[in-house]
C-alpha cells in the first residue's frame, strides 16, 4: 500500500483514477489544480505522485520540477494529452513516467506497481 498523491483538473478523471488505485489497495490524496497540488506535497509525504501536465495555476512541468528538488527518489508519472512535446518537456524535468491520454488503468497500474517497486 502506498500513498499517492493525484493532481488532475479533470474531475471525471480524477476520480476514476482515485477509485480504481484505492480499490487496488492504495492511500490516495487527490488534488484539482497545480497550487493545491503544491500545498498537498507541503503537508505530507507521498509514496508517488501522478500529475497532469496541463494544468491551472502550476503546471504540472512545474509540479514535476518542484517534487524532484525537494525529493529526487519521489516517483512520479506525468500524464498527458497533448503529443510528444510537453512528454519530451515531462522527460526533462525527470518525470520517471509519462502516459499519454487516453491510457488504460492496466498500463497506469503497472507503472505505479514499477515505480513503488524500484523507485
Amino acid at each position: 500500500m502506498a500513498k499517492i498523491l493525484i493532481i488532475e483538473d479533470d474531475d471525471g478523471l480524477r476520480e476514476v483514477l482515485a477509485t480504481f488505485l484505492r480499490e487496488v489497495g492504495h492511500v490516495v490524496v487527490e488534488a484539482s489544480d497545480g497550487l493545491e497540488g503544491m500545498e498537498c506535497m507541503d503537508r505530507e509525504p507521498f509514496d508517488l505522485i501522478i500529475v497532469d501536465v496541463m494544468l491551472p495555476y502550476v503546471s504540472g512541468i512545474g509540479l514535476v520540477k518542484f517534487s524532484k528538488e525537494r525529493s529526487p527518489e519521489l516517483p512520479v508519472i506525468c500524464i498527458t494529452g497533448y503529443g510528444n512535446s510537453p512528454e519530451k518537456l515531462a522527460q526533462e524535468e525527470h518525470a520517471d513516467r509519462v502516459l499519454s491520454k487516453p491510457f488504460d488503468l492496466k498500463e497506469l497500474a503497472g507503472a505505479v506497481e514499477a515505480l513503488l517497486a524500484h523507485p
